[in-house]
């Protein structure tokens, strides 16, 4: 999907002016979602409660009163369905039922009133695109041709020389996504791993199997369903080859450049049309659920911004998805700081938008933007948490990127024989894997795993760089990455402009960036210093009555005669403005 329009690439507004013609409108406000901040938890690294070394619902209830304290409105839930825990659970045998390695249903409903009675939502990982190979409906289906399931999953016939029916890869491993069965004769795809084999979405008794599911959870009560991989659901039912990638295609998001796959262009083997036509039964059963959402993951796209705004275009889709525009490397600048905003303001729309920066399989916060590599790391996260949070939409915030933990390093932290990751396993060295963001949580400084069990190992161990960044050490230090964020999102909660005001990008200076959130009530003007030295700017075309917002703990020095701004290093500014000021011509200086 191309955006309608590219207005960012035009100069940027300057302050107070009108939006665009097109451009992006204020979220309809009312629903909880459009600017919620979902906290995204594995069970299995939060908390142990049975000393198994894995953690479970029980002990993610022991620490509830932590999450209500960083202000969050909702928990994502990892799956904790029925699996053989190949793959922390996205591979699933039984959809309906809670893993006993995780608690029971009964844990599930106190853990979800519990969460209710705190004020907050509970959002279920539902993994529709595919089930594990252990899975009775995989098993029945892979007996034969003409059984009850026998088109359940996607199968074709060998290619005339025998082998897999097409160029299709898994995108985890660059090798081919399909896998011989002696007994039908024939290949099943997979995008994943093979213990993962792909349902078949184009078959409507896939798709009534799926409402069920849904169903089920939307009767125990939950609030929303994050959908994994939902761009993956529809192939091309022609199973035509995927292109090679050419020098104008660009690189693919989400993907590492040194993974095989990367080499072909995803227009076959997922990101289908289809997928979204699949969805309108799935938001139409939702609809029946007041105040309940669909929140999808779209990622390992050519373009995942344009392709995440797609599925919540209408009615009949999503009502959030995130995309992976964040997921670099590389050093942020204020031009694509800004870049990114525009582009993802003006591809979605006035609803939809999502943003993920770091999760279960991209990595923790902390390896992203070469703010690692920065004199004051610190203070560049810190910055950057004030970016996400003053950014319109919807964020999912992964379990420890709060207390700015770093990945885990292999083998330093993690030695390979100890990797859990099958991803990891198989790539290793040449990629580490996801293992390394999915440590468990370091509770305190206690030697043995930093009170998240009392096993005699956990299922990964906990890095010693974490033990100085735990829970306990951050909690009585104001100054500490978990209570700037705990100060953001509880600010956050009262300011209307940042919950439901429209975005108006600013024309100021490199290396600063900004915008004016506005609301009928409020209007907010938000600066950055996306630089490691200190900024001195005038900035005539302010308005000198504006009110900086101060007890966030940011430091900044604003000359109202002079209309001069001086912000440190990774400096953040946030001041109220009068809601009546008159807007400067775009000329004006």
């Amino acid at each position: 999907m191309q955006p309608k329009h590219a207005w960012w690439r035009e100069p940027i507004i300057n302050l107070g002016a009108a939006p665009r013609p097109g451009g992006p409108a204020s979220p309809q406000p009312g629903e909880w979602w459009h600017n919620t901040v979902i906290y995204q938890i594995s069970p299995t690294s939060f908390q142990d409660s049975d000393g198994d070394g894995r953690g479970d619902l029980p002990g993610l209830i022991r620490r509830l009163d932590y999450i209500t304290s960083l202000g969050v409105d909702a928990i994502w839930l990892t799956p904790v369905y029925c699996s053989p825990m190949q793959d922390m659970g996205y591979d699933v045998t039984d959809a309906c039922a809670i893993d006993p390695s995780f608690g029971s249903i009964d844990d599930f409903q106190r853990l979800l009133a519990l969460v209710h009675q705190r004020g907050m939502k509970l959002v279920m990982d539902m993994v529709l695109n595919h089930t594990s190979d252990a899975h009775h409906w995989f098993r029945e289906s892979r007996t034969s041709r003409d059984n009850p399931k026998a088109d359940w999953y996607v199968w074709a016939d060998p290619a005339e020389d025998g082998g897999p029916p097409n160029n299709w890869p898994s995108v985890l491993t660059g090798k081919s996504g399909w896998k011989f069965e002696q007994a039908r004769g024939q290949y099943y795809f997979y995008n994943f791993f093979e213990s993962q084999p792909d349902l078949n979405w184009h078959h409507p008794e896939v798709r009534e199997a799926m409402l069920k599911i849904a169903r089920f959870w939307l009767e125990q009560g939950v609030d929303g369903m994050r959908l994994d991989a939902v761009n993956f659901y529809c192939h091309d039912p022609q199973l035509r080859d995927n292109p090679v990638r050419g020098d104008d295609d660009g690189e693919p998001d989400g993907i590492d450049p040194d993974n095989p796959a990367a080499e072909q262009v995803f227009r076959n083997s997922f990101c289908r049309p289809e997928t979204h036509k699949c969805l309108g039964p799935l938001r139409e059963l939702v609809s029946g659920y007041p105040g309940t959402m669909l929140l999808g993951e779209v990622t390992l796209c050519e373009d995942s911004i344009a392709e995440a705004a797609a599925f919540t275009e209408g009615a009949a889709r999503l009502h959030l998805a995130y995309h992976s525009g964040l997921l670099f490397k590389d050093p942020i600048s204020a031009a694509q700081l800004v870049a990114i905003a525009a582009r993802t303001a003006e591809a979605y729309g006035d609803h939809g938008i999502c943003w993920m920066a770091g999760n279960h399989d991209y990595g923790r916060m902390r390896s992203l933007w070469g703010g690692a590599g920065q004199e004051d790391p610190d203070a560049f996260y810190r910055m950057m948490a004030a970016v996400l949070l003053a950014l319109p939409g919807a964020l999912c915030l992964w379990q420890g990127d709060e207390l700015g933990l770093p990945e885990a390093r292999i083998p330093e932290d993690i030695a390979p024989d100890q990797l859990r990751d099958p991803f990891g396993r198989m790539m290793y060295p040449t990629l580490h894997g996801r293992d390394g963001s999915r440590t468990p949580m370091p509770w305190d400084d206690a030697q043995h795993a930093c009170g998240f069990t009392s096993a005699d190992a956990p299922h990964l161990p906990v890095p010693d760089a974490h033990r100085a960044l735990s829970v306990a050490r951050q909690d009585s230090d104001p100054a500490s990455m978990l209570n700037t964020w705990r100060t953001l999102l509880h600010w956050r909660i009262g300011q209307a402009a940042l919950g439901a005001g429209s975005m108006q990008l600013l024309e100021v200076p490199a290396p600063l960036a900004g915008w004016i959130r506005e609301h009928e009530t409020q209007r907010m003007l938000v600066l950055f210093n996306v630089s490691g030295e200190p900024q001195s700017h005038g900035l005539p075309q302010l308005d000198a009555a504006l009110r900086p917002v101060g007890g966030l703990g940011f430091q900044s020095d604003w000359d109202a005669e002079h209309r001069r701004l001086r912000l440190p290093p990774w400096g953040v500014f946030f001041a109220e403005l009068p809601a009546g000021a008159a807007a400067p011509d775009r000329d004006s200086k």
